[in-house]
């Protein structure tokens, strides 16, 4: 019988803070920890972020970073592109308070450069997740341009459009989207969708605990709590009893708390709640396949 529910671990490997620089060892200790401790709890399976941004448009996608990317997919862990356009920047002549991800353009290159940068060093991405859920058509057009099948930015009930988040009314469990409107389902007749995995959410109120930051009705490691999770937890697996449907979602950590005990405590602590709920850890790609699967079985 396969899992009530799949729980895709997204790691967000952004430096912190952006405006301090960290030497290469330092961020890369602080990788080796998150490889550890996934190691021990999910058998290596995440999704790994490799940011790109005004600040550092190719530094992730060089030596000594391609290295560990490559020793973590040769492990089964998936790499997902992160670009942020406005966290680590805004770009030069971006205007105040406007959003990058709205200049279609401008993403559109950053998205199939990285791809291309990626290819060039023997990796490929899974997924794409933008900064802040930010997904626009254009963007998607270019995920898909790029060979990338997976988006991973949905946060159900979230609305943000200045930061071109727009999930309000999307699906709280895996879905195909819709080329025009990611936060709709994708149609019969619309080939070639990319498949979206929403964060998890309790789906009682999209909680913030800072501006444009998810809170604690979501699963987001340093802005959250541990009883918090585990409650959204709780409510991912109920809807999986109630509605009968395998509910695939994802969470979120960071590296850059590595070396940090409460963060640590609190992420093994979500970590052992999910294995123990009898519920599984996946990748990306694991997560389609699994869906797949599932939809071409024939039924009864």
């Amino acid at each position: 019988m396969s899992a009530p529910a799949l729980l895709i671990v997204n790691v967000d490997s952004d430096p912190d803070p952006v405006s301090v620089y960290q030497e290469d060892a330092a961020v890369l200790a602080k990788y080796a920890r998150m490889r550890e401790i996934l190691a021990a709890h999910t058998g290596g399976r995440a999704a790994w972020t490799v940011l790109t941004g005004p600040m550092y448009r190719t530094r992730f996608s060089e030596p000594p970073f391609t290295g560990f990317w490559g020793e973590i997919s040769a492990e089964g862990a998936d790499l997902v592109l992160h670009p942020e356009e406005d966290l680590y920047g805004p770009p030069e002549g971006t205007a105040p308070g406007a959003c990058t991800y709205y200049d279609t353009a401008h993403m559109r290159g950053v998205i199939l450069q990285q791809a291309e940068r990626m290819a060039a060093a023997g990796l490929s991405f899974a997924a794409h997740r933008g900064g802040y859920h930010g997904l626009t058509p254009g963007m998607a057009a270019a995920v898909r341009e790029a060979g990338i099948g997976i988006e991973l930015s949905c946060a159900p009930g979230i609305a943000w459009p200045e930061k071109a988040a727009a999930w309000a009314d999307a699906p709280l469990s895996a879905y195909y989207m819709s080329a025009e409107d990611p936060a709709r389902p994708a149609g019969p007749g619309e080939a070639d969708a990319l498949f979206e995995i929403p964060w998890a959410w309790d789906a009682i109120a999209p909680g913030t605990s800072r501006r444009f930051v998810v809170g604690e009705n979501y699963m987001i490691n340093e802005f959250s709590t541990l009883e918090a999770m585990r409650g959204v937890w709780d409510a991912v697996m109920a809807r999986a009893a109630r509605t009968g449907e395998q509910q695939i979602v994802s969470m979120v950590c960071h590296t850059f708390t590595m070396g940090q005990p409460e963060y640590e405590e609190r992420l093994t602590g979500i970590l052992g709640h999910v294995a123990a709920s009898g519920a599984a850890f996946a990748t990306p790609r694991e997560a389609k396949r699994i869906y797949d699967t599932a939809r071409l079985a024939p039924a009864g």
